[in-house]
């Protein structure tokens, strides 16, 4: 959801530890097909992220049209910097880490970690729905807008959950790790609230508190936790049943 349109390892085995719950990812969730998969999701993502830092690095912030903040970031190293301010890129940088590391070891049994895959995989799922939605605006895009667009708003939150569905790993998911999950959205919900009043600058026009008050900015935020914890809840379930299904 940055720079709107308007504006804008072979396979191992074994029980998990105390730190982490369900089976390990034997099999064909742990199998080198499933880590090349997550190699090209990770590599998918980082084309996204580095063409984010390029349109930072190059051109300055564009505000909406009838917003009431009107801060934002000349091009270079600043705008550069505030490319995670974004949730879009935010998400990705999540979606690309966590892949990396499963392309490297898909046997892990951090609670954190699982919390934190769950969260980007929930992430691009939200940030497609909330920006083709809500956010996308009339303007035909070229050049490193357009692939900047296509990879990370509308590649990217297919092909996570994809290979999500397709690889695993399996039996990760759980009440707990749905709940630490939320850790980083409510946090970037938090720090951007927080520092918008600061530098007069919001990273969506749904966040626009100078604008909407906290009341009209609260239903959209509102919105959006109930619509991430329905699809969390979603891929919980999905996940036990896939549990059941595929062998490991």
């Amino acid at each position: 959801m940055n720079h709107r349109p308007a504006d804008d390892h072979g396979s191992s085995s074994g029980s998990s530890s105390g730190s982490g719950s369900g089976p390990s990812p034997g099999g064909w969730t742990g199998s080198t097909t499933a880590r090349c998969l997550h190699a090209v999701v990770a590599l998918v993502c980082a084309a996204g992220l580095v063409t984010s830092l390029h349109l930072g690095w190059t051109t300055d912030t564009d505000l909406p049209l009838g917003v009431g903040y009107h801060g934002g970031f000349t091009a270079g190293w600043e705008h550069a910097l505030n490319q995670p301010a974004y949730f879009t890129v935010l998400s990705g940088l999540l979606a690309c880490l966590t892949s990396a590391m499963l392309a490297l070891r898909p046997h892990r049994t951090s609670e954190i970690f699982r919390a934190a895959r769950l969260c980007a995989v929930v992430c691009v799922i939200i940030t497609g729905m909330v920006f083709n939605l809500l956010l996308r605006g009339p303007d035909v895009l070229t050049g490193v807008r357009w692939i900047n667009d296509t990879v990370l708003h509308l590649i990217v939150p297919v092909l996570v959950p994809a290979v999500w569905m397709l690889v695993g790993p399996r039996g990760w998911v759980t009440g707990r790790v749905v709940a630490l999950s939320l850790v980083v959205p409510v946090g970037w919900l938090g720090v951007t609230l927080a520092r918008g009043p600061r530098i007069d600058w919001y990273p969506y026009d749904i966040l626009d508190v100078p604008g909407m008050g906290y009341a009209g900015v609260g239903v959209y935020i509102g919105s959006i936790l109930a619509g991430y914890l329905a699809v969390a809840c979603l891929l919980w379930g999905l996940d036990a049943l896939l549990t059941r299904l595929t062998p490991e």
